[in-house]
């Protein structure tokens, strides 16, 4: 068995011990009669991840992302979130003591004007 067991290290010992709901299989050691579920392997490459999360920053959307790359949006969400999460915090803007405005009123557009009126 290539499994090792995470409290004693020991990897002789180890037998099948049923499965999660989610359905990982779970080892029991008989060594120290302690039960776990080891660490799931990653299915998606960093490089993967990585590009989903260049494609968000370029503005696509996140279910675009995920058929683009054949995955759920809901696992591109996963991967946005926690790239940011460990990005540093965004600097803190200076205080500002005096800020001087004014006041400016643009139209945009055409006004409607009444051929009636005209005059001619």
């Amino acid at each position: 068995m290539s499994e090792q067991c995470p409290y004693c290290q020991d990897s002789q010992h180890q037998i099948k011990a049923g499965k999660n709901k989610s359905g990982s299989q779970k080892y029991k050691c008989k060594l120290c009669d302690r039960r776990y579920t080891p660490q799931p392997s990653q299915m998606y490459s960093d490089e993967m991840r990585l590009q989903a999360v260049k494609l968000y920053a370029d503005g696509m959307n996140y279910r675009r992302i995920g058929r683009q790359l054949g995955v759920d949006h809901k696992t591109v969400i996963n991967w946005v979130k926690a790239y940011t999460d460990q990005l540093p915090d965004a600097p803190q803007p200076e205080q500002v003591d005096w800020a001087e405005l004014d006041e400016l009123f643009t139209f945009v557009g055409a006004k409607k004007r009444d051929l009636r009126d005209d005059g001619c």
